[in-house]
């Protein structure tokens, strides 16, 4: 890190300072969703082939890898897609990743720090591990690596250990897609109840009007219940259940007199008569609440469709205080360029996706550029000086 700057707005851990928040820009059609569907595909990838892994099915084995290359050059078109990710646990640092097609996993890494000590690798479907280290690798390589399941994920299942620790890391991070976003709110009222009272008060805090907010539990058919979830996460939580349930939410409202006097309660389906902006900031408050609670790390692609300005404000200064005291972590994209502001954020939060000729997105941070902290960013991104703004050709006689 550069700048130092709102200091409640990152964590210190081990020998490291991790940002709470950042933001990212970039004209329609730059990328800014592609690097939010490939955190998706890396979470499911890691977390779903567990579940993958113990299922007895063949056709389930040789089925086709849901990464995509990038098409539009010669050298990449063939290429198998490079994932990778640094994590820290409490004590520990590791760095994770894999090369894979859509037929099949190339390399496959496992490292721990410091000092870089290899605790596995994989080319193809050979694995060497580290006997001294890593004993828990033994057994599973023994027992053979299928070409399309991921090695780690197997691990996982067989073993637990650090391989099952490093997974449940993962899956502290949530993506949440701008296609999936509809999803949102159903998918926190059937998993974050628990946090419901907290909610409420967020609501409250956020200048919401209701009074009361009450929930039950409503059985429902398999197919009904897979409506809330993305497709590619039906199959994990529906497997082993042979009931499912989805909870209803109704919220209370006050009536006046036209005097302005409170005279009964109002009872509104939640789902069919709160408004949009009502519902949407339940579903993302309760995953807000969920991720400060638990430490977890969140990226929601185009945070400005569900919330105004003032409210994304509001939820940033939850993450970026002292009162988010778990480290977690929100990555969002969004066009609101309100929030392009140095009393929010520092330079390194602000990130921006350009494309360039060739089709290929390139991510960077406005630290990089060597901006001031003290300038207007938001006129700055107007002028052009960082780029990711959408070029639009003038044409002159096209209104005549």
């Amino acid at each position: 890190m550069n700048d130092d700057s709102h200091q409640d707005s990152y964590c210190k851990t081990q020998d490291f300072e991790l940002l709470k928040s950042a933001v990212v820009y970039g004209a329609n059609a730059s990328g800014k969703s592609n690097f939010t569907k490939a955190f998706v595909f890396f979470h499911n990838f890691v977390v779903k082939s567990l579940a993958l892994a113990s299922l007895e099915n063949i056709k389930i084995k040789e089925a086709p890898i849901p990464t995509v290359p990038f098409l539009l050059s010669t050298k990449t078109v063939d290429s198998p897609s490079f994932f990778e990710i640094e994590i820290l646990s409490k004590t520990e640092r590791f760095i994770y990743g894999f090369e894979a097609s859509s037929k099949k996993i190339y390399r496959e890494w496992l490292y721990q720090y410091p000092n870089k000590k290899v605790l596995f690798e994989r080319m193809g479907n050979e694995v060497n591990s580290n006997k001294r280290h890593f004993k828990e690798a033994t057994l599973a390589i023994e027992k053979g690596i299928e070409s399309n399941i991921l090695f780690l994920t197997k691990l996982a299942l067989n073993s637990g250990g650090l391989a099952h620790e490093i997974i449940e890391l993962v899956k502290k991070i949530n993506v949440y897609p701008a296609d999936q976003k509809g999803m949102i709110l159903d998918y926190s009222l059937n998993n974050f109840t628990h946090y419901l009272d907290e909610a409420f008060e967020f609501l409250k805090e956020a200048d919401f009007t209701m009074k009361k907010l009450v929930t039950e539990n409503k059985e429902v058919s398999k197919e009904e219940f897979e409506k809330f979830f993305p497709p590619q996460l039906r199959e994990l939580v529906t497997t082993g259940k042979s009931k499912f349930f989805l909870r209803k939410a109704q919220t209370i409202h006050s009536k006046y007199d036209e005097k302005n006097n409170e005279i009964e309660e109002v009872q509104f389906d939640f789902h069919t008569q709160e408004s949009e902006g009502t519902k949407n900031m339940l579903g993302l408050s309760l995953l807000f609440i969920d991720a400060l609670k638990e430490g977890k790390t969140l990226f929601i692609d185009e945070l400005n469709t569900s919330l105004h300005p003032f409210l994304c404000r509001f939820v940033l200064k939850k993450f970026n205080s002292k009162e988010n005291r778990h480290n977690a972590q929100l990555i969002f994209t969004t066009h609101d360029v309100s929030l392009l502001d140095n009393e929010i954020f520092r330079r390194d939060q602000i990130f921006f996706v350009e494309k360039d000729k060739y089709g290929a997105s390139n991510l960077f941070s406005l630290s990089n550029l060597g901006e001031r902290k003290d300038l207007s960013y938001r006129k700055r991104y107007f002028e052009g000086r960082y780029g990711a703004l959408p070029y639009i050709k003038s044409n002159e006689n096209k209104w005549e």
